[in-house]
This record gives C-alpha cells, sequence and structure tokens, in this order.
C-alpha cells in the first residue's frame, strides 16, 4: 500500500474510533411510547442489477425501549431489460423489452442491542415481512419479421426479509440521529421467487415525541 494511501486509511480509522471514544459519554434515549420517522436512500442488487431506490420508514417503541414495531416503505424505479432468445422451429431470434417498477410495503420489528452503555452508537436486527408489489407493464417483442407490443400483469408477492444496522443518536437528548442498514429479501412466490435480493439504505431518524 502506497505510504500516502497508507497514512490516509490510519487517519481515517483513528477519527472514527476517536468520535465513537467522544460518545461514550453520551446517551442514546429511546422514549418508550415514542414514534421515530426516518426517510432514506440506497440501493439494491439481485432482480437485475444495481439499482437506486427511496423511502422511509416509522417505529414505535415498546415499554422496554428494545424492540421496536416498524412499517416501511421503499420505491425502486423501473429499470428497462432486454431479454433475448431464438423462436423454436426455425422461428429465428428475438429480444422482449420490459421495465418493471417495484414498490417494497412491509411491517416487522428492530431490535436494538445496547452493546456500548451510554454509547450513541446503537446497532440493531431488523426481521420483517411483507409484499413485493409490481403494477401491470407493458413491453414489446422484436424479432425478424418487426415488432409485437405484450403487456405483463402485475401482482403483489409475499417477501421475508432479515438484516442489521446502526443508529447514531445526536446530541444530548438523542432525538434524532443517523442509520445505516443493509437486509436481504427473499420472496416466496411470483415472478421472483427465484432470486434473493440484497438492500442497503442510510438516512436520518427524527422522534415524534
Amino acid at each position: 500500500m502506497r505510504p500516502v494511501l497508507r497514512n490516509t486509511v490510519f487517519r481515517t480509522w483513528l477519527f472514527a474510533g476517536v468520535s465513537m471514544m467522544a460518545g461514550f459519554g453520551q446517551v442514546s434515549a429511546v422514549r418508550s411510547g415514542s414514534f421515530e420517522v426516518g426517510p432514506f436512500v440506497g440501493a439494491s442488487y439481485g432482480i437485475d442489477k444495481f439499482r437506486v431506490m427511496a423511502g422511509g420508514n416509522l417505529t414505535y417503541a415498546l415499554g422496554n425501549k428494545y424492540v421496536l414495531p416498524y412499517f416501511e416503505y421503499s420505491y425502486f424505479p423501473g429499470i428497462p431489460h432486454s431479454f433475448s432468445g431464438t423462436i423454436p422451429n426455425g422461428g429465428g431470434p428475438f429480444s422482449l423489452n420490459l421495465s418493471t417498477p417495484l414498490n417494497d410495503i412491509h411491517g416487522g420489528v428492530h431490535v436494538r442491542l445496547p452493546i456500548f452503555k451510554e454509547s450513541p452508537l446503537v446497532p440493531y436486527l431488523v426481521f420483517g415481512m411483507g409484499v413485493i408489489h409490481y403494477p401491470d407493464r407493458s413491453g414489446s417483442i422484436n424479432f425478424t419479421g418487426g415488432t409485437i407490443p405484450i403487456n405483463a400483469p402485475g401482482g403483489s408477492d409475499f417477501t421475508i426479509n432479515a438484516g442489521g444496522g446502526l443508529r447514531y443518536y445526536l446530541g444530548a437528548t438523542g432525538r434524532s440521529g443517523f442509520r445505516a442498514e443493509a437486509k436481504v429479501y427473499k420472496p416466496t412466490q411470483g415472478p421472483f421467487s427465484n432470486v434473493t435480493i440484497g438492500k442497503v439504505e442510510a438516512g436520518f431518524f427524527f422522534q415524534l415525541r
């Protein structure tokens, strides 16, 4: 590793370590009965190549402050796809052009893991269940003799997901902060049941009370 790059990496890790140690004197507060709103952006991989996504979630702190039930919505813009093949019985080559936007709607729980006592940095586990919805789509089949328009029906496929993340609480009250999360989706039915979808997201959050 080049000296300049090595020094840069060292300074980055040192800054991160000092920041974490400085935060150990702060309190990561989740108040019982409080709602937490968190918009986010991110990316996914699995259905196709990387695609961007955005959304938001709403959590509610139960009495023990460690289990936070949540509801989440994400939108994955459609990306044009082209599938190619050969028509049987000497029909020649063809290509199918189709774009599929997705809506992820699910609920679940965040389980906070306060490993670092009195620290603003709190890891958590997440598990959820819901649906991935895709609307009716239109596309086209192109072959040697011309083009045929097609319509693909929409649907909603039951999906489970699991993963983990980190919350970083700001200030003395801890009413807001930043969140980063990674998890895996597995549709159990429909056209995406043969794929596993990975998603990473980052955003901020704030408590309503």
